[in-house]
């Protein structure tokens, strides 16, 4: 199969799998008045390939079967190899605005990460660093849409996993069999998991390497998000159906996260990259660094969100006649330069990309130093913009009426207050309907969060930073300035 089209991939959706959304199953996620308009908006960034004019910017000639798959499988040899991905990349942020993290490109990109270190998953078993390149032909050749999980159920998180109240909280391994891998526990954060086909579990959190009773949750894998005995836990729905014009980005762009559940699962043997080998498993979370791929997806996304925020915010500065003030005006070019920031970063970690694993494995990856500082900026940065947004709106994010008062009876009361400047009063509460839901909605808390804590505890992450850092150059400038010092006294 080549590249599908949105009605291939919601066939492909409409199958038995168990999603379980509001104390109820969903029959089908394709027509459920909660997550359809996601599903058609999934099914438009598929449709996107086939568009006349983007198919030749989306999509590459496969190496296997000839046909043309997605720019988003590829693994990239060259800075001009990153740079046909990252327009690819632009073509489905720009198509959402930048509105979601999971479009199925992101996770796309973090299997062709894994696939570039197959040599690591293989060096102790053969079979699981097979299964990697396997694995990555098998998505591609499919155009699937995948979602992934990495964390723990967050019972008690002082303790090893090991140590929690039941042994199946996390999802450790219960038996293997000729078939393969018997699994049971509960992994999170699934999102995108009810309009996906497949999950992608990789090992990515290290375990103890001298303590045998870790050794169970040591299992990384793939399988089809309708195997057996696995269900999904999905979080209160942000889309209820309304009007568009009310609510124009939950409406269209709830992703939907989700808890995954595996009761006494059978993970197939070819479908198993990591095994009870914690050393690997643990050397994998330090060197299999997916982000070093899929930060590229980030850095393009957060340019489509901050492009429509920009237009938003000058638009409504302009609509209610503040534009001209001073105050204003450095807040909006405070939002220009977080813009020109991110896109700094990203130049440089495509500019300074370099062998993966010092070329024992695949391809190239984006330099690690931009990205590191990317990612513990940017959560700050996307704060500061949603601060600016409610600095700016003011109370008239709290009195914007709906689309039905726009068109009831007192439609002539709300033509007069609340026209802008150079708005009519219809385009100016539409223009403050989009930043309540982008910054204030369950939709918009949902958003600023994700930012925030998607890549993880950002207090972690910068401790992990000090820890890790080379020190080096640092320290011979300070040597350096002493001795020259000393030469001078």
């Amino acid at each position: 199969m080549a590249i599908r089209t949105g009605q291939e991939y919601l066939a492909g959706i409409r199958d038995d799998r168990e999603v379980w959304l509001d104390g109820e199953r969903v029959d089908d996620v394709t027509t459920h008045p909660k997550l359809a308009r996601m599903a058609q908006t999934v099914a438009a960034i598929y449709d996107l390939q086939h568009d006349p004019d983007l198919r030749d910017q989306m999509t590459f000639t496969s190496p296997t079967s000839g046909e043309p798959v997605s720019l988003s499988y590829m693994v990239p040899h060259s800075q001009e190899d990153l740079a046909r991905r990252k327009h690819a990349l632009e073509i489905i942020a720009g198509s959402v605005n930048g509105m979601l993290g999971r479009t199925p490109d992101y996770v796309n990109i973090c299997v062709v990460a894994a696939r570039q270190m197959a040599h690591l998953y293989g060096r102790n078993d053969s079979r699981f660093g097979d299964n990697m390149v396997a694995y990555h032909e098998y998505v591609r050749e499919n155009d699937l849409c995948l979602t992934h999980t990495f964390g723990h159920p967050q019972v008690n998180r002082s303790v090893a996993i090991s140590e929690l109240p039941d042994p199946y909280i996390a999802v450790g391994i219960v038996d293997t069999t000729d078939e393969g891998v018997i699994v049971r526990g509960a992994k999170l954060l699934a999102t995108l998991a009810p309009f996906s086909d497949e999950i992608f579990a990789p090992v990515y959190r290290p375990l103890r390497e001298d303590a045998p009773e870790d050794e169970p949750y040591c299992i990384g894998f793939s399988i089809p998000v309708n195997t057996p005995g696995l269900k999904f836990i999905c979080r209160q729905a942000y889309d209820d159906g309304k009007s568009l014009y009310d609510y124009p980005l939950s409406g269209r762009y709830d992703e939907m996260d989700c808890l995954a559940i595996f009761d006494d699962v059978l993970i197939p043997w070819d479908r198993v990259f990591s095994f009870r080998d914690v050393a690997l498993s643990n050397e994998a979370v330090q060197k299999v660094t997916l982000w070093r791929q899929y930060a590229q997806q980030v850095a393009v996304k957060n340019v489509a969100k901050l492009e429509l925020i920009l237009g938003m915010v000058r638009r409504i500065t302009e609509g209610i006649g503040i534009s001209r003030f001073d105050q204003v005006r450095e807040k909006i070019s405070e939002i220009i330069d977080i813009l020109a920031t991110n896109n700094a970063f990203l130049r440089a970690a495509e500019a300074d990309a370099e062998p993966v694993d010092g070329g024992l494995g695949e391809g190239i990856w984006l330099a690690s130093e931009p990205l590191i500082a990317m990612r513990h900026w940017y959560p700050d940065a996307y704060q500061r913009v949603t601060q600016i947004i409610q600095q700016l709106c003011a109370g008239g994010l709290m009195l914007t009426p709906s689309e039905a008062d726009v068109k009831g009876p007192l439609s002539a009361d709300i033509e007069k207050f609340y026209q802008g400047a150079d708005l009519a009063a219809k385009d100016r509460i539409q223009l403050f309907r989009l930043a309540w839901d982008l910054i204030g909605t369950e939709f918009g808390s949902r958003q600023t969060l994700y930012e925030r804590y998607f890549n993880g505890d950002i207090v972690q992450l910068r401790q992990r930073r000090f820890a890790s850092y080379n020190y080096s150059r640092a320290e011979a400038a300070l040597a350096s300035f002493f001795d020259k010092l000393q030469a001078d006294d």
